[in-house]
């Protein structure tokens, strides 16, 4: 594509891209069912559901703050038994801990944050299984969402990234094996020039970001954020679209 269409496209995508963030994400937390009234699922590694969450509540206790800490129980194996997704928040150059309960942390006090899935295995044993890290200071890194689908609970990756004068959008929906394995459903990668750059083979069409468009608001209609920090700059004007932040605000609670 020529320069001017070029343009043209990528003014397109952003606007459409910020539309959609900023319809389904601001800041906020999401919020679960009390523990004492979930649903007792059966777990293939021989622990019941209520060993299960005894065994991960005791280590969260032994390794997290809970004023610092968010926790929701998900089987993101989807082996029957749950997991523990932990998500711990810096904030400020000292990383020191954020408190994520009571809508007290805002995205300008935000530094990093990383979420964490918990296994239990027999024996009593709490296995980290998956880890993902996100930072103010590289927005590449992405973003984190819970889905369910059909029953089961996935994680969503969505990473609309913008710089150098190139485009890079992914977008993921995946659960996890017994040992961490991320095990695709659907991933996506598209590449395209944004400002001045110049369009290079392999570049996505207009066609092709509208299409990815519509496939990521499909994918992350009804997800949840475990954590959401994203700035999209928009190269044709030249200046940052609005943040999006949020985060998830639950403690011992179920997807």
């Amino acid at each position: 594509m020529d320069r001017r269409h070029a343009l043209s496209v990528m003014g397109l995508f952003l606007a459409a891209a910020l539309a959609l963030g900023l319809a389904r994400w601001g800041e906020g937390r999401i919020w679960g069912i009390a523990e004492d009234q979930l649903p007792k699922p059966p777990a293939s590694s021989g622990l019941n559901g209520d060993e299960t969450r005894q065994i991960l509540r005791t280590y969260f206790m032994e390794h997290y703050s809970e004023a610092d800490s968010s926790a929701v129980y998900a089987d993101l194996t989807h082996d029957g038994a749950e997991e523990l997704l932990v998500l711990t928040v810096e904030k400020g150059r000292s990383g020191e801990p954020a408190p994520l309960h009571g809508g007290s942390l805002d995205g300008g006090s935000f530094t990093r944050a990383q979420a964490t899935v918990l296994r239990a295995v027999e024996g009593g044993e709490v296995l980290p299984i998956y880890e993902f890290a996100c930072g103010a200071e590289h927005s590449q890194w992405g973003e984190l969402y819970l889905k369910k689908e059909e029953g089961a609970d996935y994680l969503v990756w969505y990473s609309p990234y913008t710089a150098s004068e190139r485009g890079d959008f992914q977008l993921a929906q995946f659960s996890l094996g017994e040992d961490g394995a991320v095990l695709d459903r659907v991933r996506e990668r598209i590449f395209f020039p944004a400002g001045d750059g110049a369009p290079r083979e392999g570049d996505a069409d207009e066609a092709e970001i509208a299409a990815f468009l519509d496939r990521a608001e499909a994918m992350l209609e009804g997800a949840e954020p475990v954590i959401v920090f994203d700035v999209i700059h928009d190269p044709v004007a030249g200046t940052d679209g609005p943040r999006r932040f949020a985060y998830l605000d639950a403690l011992f609670t179920s997807f």
